[in-house]
């Protein structure tokens, strides 16, 4: 007979697959809420609770085989958070780097959380985790945004921006929510999962267009392209869609109609577009739970070639866009400036954080103002890491990918796949890096991927760890958890380090004249 307390200790163990969805649940909409978690005090208790949910995870838990098997992608963080770190010996500005190994130190911990509570056929769990966390944010915002006083905002104008910050980083994380809503509308096991989710189809397309990010609706088309030509029944992903869009259309329409983003007197109140939203979600849903689409092998093929086709299509039409935008100022100042730096310190980059210093060095600071980040995480982790950290930065967010074709029959896999791409693509376009909110999602949306598994009977129980695997993790648990806290005594703010630096910086008026 088990004692009490062991039956209390095997609870705790038998909520690790639950407690896996509440990382991306939890730390999603807290970061939001701080400005997307952009000033280092958010890195300091959401790398902690990270950090520690890992410890007990390992702890309590029973051990799992995806420790065992994921070893390398926490492997990937490890070294990219030591290249990082590494980087501030040769850096012109050592405090930045610090900084910045700061911020990675929030994003191991994260995987390292995400990989060690994860349990067998959890998965499905920790999508509905990361798409209610985005969902919850977005909606949040949008709530705020047509309830309340509008306020011009220097930087921002009448976007969508707040609580992040940021309209572009609002607009990324609606695109990710909307490619997940229509995962959950076209997988979902019941009418109330299908209805749940396709109502917040309108709601996250709505806030897209009132965050006026044109990168996002280029991230969107290239994320749904790969959903789709990763579902296993294109036929019935694309009824769910084509059912979705009249509601969705409507709603885009009347958030560009009303004006509210861009008209200092615009046509039609925040309440009024509110309320169009709620009937569009309430259409959204019922044409949702109605939608049940079997396979259908024949229009797959047919469906197949034609989506094969835009998924070829959709990324040259990206290129074309990423050249055009940067053949614009300020963006094509900051890739300029990006590339000579890197052309400086060719080997091993001029130091994590140090772009805003080349930035008032060699960039057109009187016309737009200071500049922390070259709006291109690829590129700019080539000249500030150099070669070695943008093949690190490769290897930690594509390893959890490497499993998409393998796992694209299961359920949610291609939405969540489509998610990550979109990320991947916005964040060559923008300063996602720098917003843990959006970069918490996208590590989700990739975990989701990773960590699919089919159903099969007859399956082996996971095995123990190793005693010196569980204390190696739970050391690296402990470490990253004491060094987040550390920080708490940093006064080191992101800055250009000068006095030229405009007043929020990582806000620069220019990001919003270009993408």
């Amino acid at each position: 007979m088990p004692t009490g307390s062991s039956r209390a200790l095997a609870q705790a163990r038998g909520l690790g697959g639950y407690s896996v969805a509440a990382v991306p649940l939890v730390l999603i909409p807290a970061l939001g809420a701080v400005q997307g978690g952009f000033q280092p005090s958010a890195w300091v208790w959401s790398g902690a609770l990270a950090a520690w949910a890992a410890a007990l995870g390992l702890v309590l838990g029973e051990g799992s085989d995806r420790l065992r098997r994921d070893w390398w992608w926490t492997l990937a963080a490890a070294a990219l958070l030591v290249w990082t770190l590494a980087s501030g010996l040769w850096s012109v500005e050592p405090a930045q780097s610090l900084l910045e190994t700061r911020r990675m130190v929030v994003y191991a911990a994260v995987v390292l959380a995400l990989v060690v509570l994860t349990r067998r056929h959890s998965a499905r769990l920790l999508f509905a985790g990361t798409h209610a966390g985005i969902t919850m944010l977005v909606l949040y915002a949008l709530v705020r945004y047509l309830l309340q006083t509008r306020s011009f905002a220097t930087f921002e104008g009448y976007l969508l921006s707040e609580p992040l910050g940021y309209a572009n980083a609002v607009g990324i994380l609606s695109a990710m929510g909307t490619l997940l809503s229509i995962g959950g509308a076209a997988d979902g096991a019941s009418k109330r999962i299908r209805a749940a989710a396709g109502a917040t189809v309108p709601l996250l397309a709505l806030a897209l267009e009132l965050s006026g990010s044109r990168a996002s609706w280029l991230a969107l088309a290239i994320g749904l392209a790969a959903s789709t030509a990763l579902h296993r029944s294109m036929s019935s992903l694309v009824r769910t869609v084509g059912t979705l869009t009249p509601p969705t259309a409507v709603a885009i329409w009347i958030g560009h109609y009303s004006g509210l983003s861009s008209l200092s007197s615009p046509r039609l109140s925040g309440l009024v577009v509110g309320l169009a939203a709620v009937g569009c979600a309430v259409v959204s849903a019922a044409a949702a739970a109605l939608t049940v689409s079997p396979p259908d092998p024949t229009t797959d093929r047919r469906t197949r070639r034609l989506v094969i086709a835009g998924a070829v299509v959709a990324p040259l039409i990206g290129v074309l866009a990423v050249v055009s935008a940067g053949a614009t100022e300020p963006r094509s100042l900051y890739y300029h400036v990006a590339w000579r730096e890197f052309l400086a310190h060719p080997l091993f980059g001029s130091g994590a954080g140090t772009f805003g210093h080349y930035w008032l060095r060699w960039g057109d600071v009187g016309s737009w103002g200071g500049a922390l980040d070259a709006h291109s995480l690829y590129l700019e982790t080539l000249a500030e890491l150099g070669p070695i950290g943008l093949c690190l930065l490769g290897v930690f967010l594509l390893y959890p990918l490497r499993r998409t074709l393998a796992h694209r029959a299961l359920p949610f896999v291609p939405a969540a796949a489509g998610a990550m791409v979109a990320f991947l693509v916005h964040a060559g376009l923008d300063w996602d890096w720098e917003m843990p909110a959006v970069v918490v999602a996208a590590l989700g949306s990739a975990a989701v991927v990773a960590f699919a598994e089919p159903e099969q009977r007859g399956e082996e129980p996971s095995r123990a760890l190793p005693a010196a695997a569980r204390a190696a993790a739970l050391a690296a648990a402990l470490v990253a958890g004491a060094a987040a806290i550390a920080g708490a005594h940093s006064t080191t703010e992101p800055s250009a380090f000068a006095p030229l630096t405009i007043e929020a910086p990582h806000r620069g008026a220019s990001s919003r004249t270009t993408l």
